[in-house]
């Protein structure tokens, strides 16, 4: 069968060579140092509100909190509506500015104002972890491990906010140590020693925590908080148990520092390995058995094990998700999650 069509003769005609241009070259746009502290005269007002940007980004730098604070807050007055994340960035350097001030109320309003109007798990990753900080700040122990827990909700592998949760229960554990007059408030907790019936057994050094011994009987009922879903509020916690969701959070971040660890090089690789070493004293000072951190490896690394993590080095597979395909979980489901099995095999088996 003969075909009814033809090509053109040019499909088949030698193809023109390409001769490069000579004589043109390319010359980079420099800026001068701190271009932006020139007078503004530029009327496009994107350019204005990026330049009082960078003035107030170098005003924090010098630690000029005050003057930053003013600039961002002029900046973001000129920034449109529509230019919702740079509006978000600008109010959010607002915040911590007060914070270095110490106006902690303020900045507290502008965070919730910026979790009110979250969209998606980036919004929301960002508004939390200023939320965290300014109750580090406070001294508002249980409001910064709520937020610890979401942020490592949203974003579980990551070593840093489990760093920082280790720490804060940590600060909990010994303000409920120190805390020698049931009548004190330590922070935002009320501490409520309830001496239990029975012979008061002390643990061996495995819960030993900077001299202070913990005894398995003690335990103690924190709980301010008109929150119903409260770290410690509806149930009455001992101090082993918080001890051990430190313990438990500081290896889960040193598993995840190891997971990463070959997919770094130079100053990172560097900073990795120190932060192991800072957790692996913080353990030594903890007093664990090797049985026991043993035990908190295996659980607090089984997900690390799954397809998710079959790829070396990949740790927040996670990307930014709508709020209305993400559910969080409540408090009480965050410690059944992470803590439920280690807390039950470790205290029956002392």
């Amino acid at each position: 069968m003969e075909c009814d069509f033809c090509f053109e003769d040019s499909v088949f005609s030698e193809t023109r060579e390409r001769t490069g241009q000579t004589g043109l070259t390319y010359t980079a746009k420099q800026c001068e140092p701190q271009w932006f502290n020139e007078d503004v005269t530029a009327d496009d007002l994107v350019e204005v509100h990026t330049i009082l940007k960078f003035r107030a980004d170098l005003s924090y730098r010098q630690e000029d909190f005050e003057k930053a604070f003013n600039e961002y807050s002029e900046c973001c007055a000129l920034i449109p509506r529509a230019n919702n994340a740079m509006r978000r960035d600008v109010q959010e350097s607002q915040a911590r500015c007060l914070i270095r001030l110490g106006r902690h109320k303020e900045a507290l309003e502008i965070a919730e104002m910026l979790t009110k109007g979250v969209s998606n798990t980036d919004h929301l990753t960002g508004a939390l972890h200023l939320q965290a900080t300014i109750h580090k700040h406070l001294g508002n122990l249980q409001e910064e491990v709520s937020c610890l827990q979401q942020l490592i909700s949203l974003h579980p592998l990551n070593p840093q906010f489990w760093i920082c949760l280790a720490e804060c229960y940590m600060s909990v554990f010994l303000a409920i140590a120190n805390c020698k007059d049931p009548s004190q408030s330590c922070d935002r907790f009320s501490l409520c020693c309830q001496k239990s019936l029975g012979t008061k057994q002390h643990l061996n050094d495995s819960a030993r925590i900077r001299g202070s011994t913990v005894s398995k009987d003690d335990n103690l009922v924190l709980g301010p908080c008109n929150e119903s879903d409260s770290l410690l509020s509806s149930v009455c916690t001992n101090r082993e148990q918080i001890w051990i969701w430190a313990c438990a959070s500081f290896i889960r971040a040193r598993l995840l520092l190891q997971f990463i660890q070959p997919q770094h090089a130079s100053f990172v690789l560097e900073n990795n390995l120190k932060t192991q070493e800072k957790i692996e004293k913080q353990l030594e000072k903890s007093g664990l058995s090797e049985e026991q951190k043993t035990l908190l490896v295996e659980v607090m690394g089984e997900d690390l094990l799954t397809e998710r993590t079959k790829e070396e080095g990949q740790t927040d597979s996670k990307t930014t998700q709508t709020l209305t395909s993400f559910t969080m979980p409540s408090e009480t489901e965050f410690r059944a999650k992470w803590f439920q099995k280690i807390t039950a095999i470790l205290v029956t088996s002392e």
